[in-house]
């Protein structure tokens, strides 16, 4: 289950929402997207300066950063995960 999706826009992250149609209009094209996860601000700023056009916040982060055995997060603290991610777009 993917939670937040932010593409980037020229020299800035914005919240565009990536749709079905833009996916598949560009896989006609034959051009492939990157795509990389992060969970935290410093790993938004790296990717971010990187020129990463996607970036990932998935439920992932609970077994990766807060060391859950199993998938299962809860909404609240999926919602801190995305905030610090997009905290990125203030940042700048």
């Amino acid at each position: 289950m993917t939670i937040g999706v932010f593409l980037r826009n020229h020299k800035r992250m914005t919240e565009e929402k990536i749709t079905s149609e833009a996916s598949r209009a560009t896989k006609a094209q034959g051009l492939k997207i990157a795509a990389l996860t992060a969970y935290d601000f410093p790993m938004t700023q790296v990717l971010d300066r990187a020129g990463v056009p996607l970036i990932v916040v998935g439920d992932s982060v609970g077994m990766v950063v807060l060391g859950y055995q199993t998938p299962p997060i809860t909404t609240a603290e999926m919602e801190h995960q995305l905030r610090a991610v997009a905290a990125q777009n203030r940042a700048d």
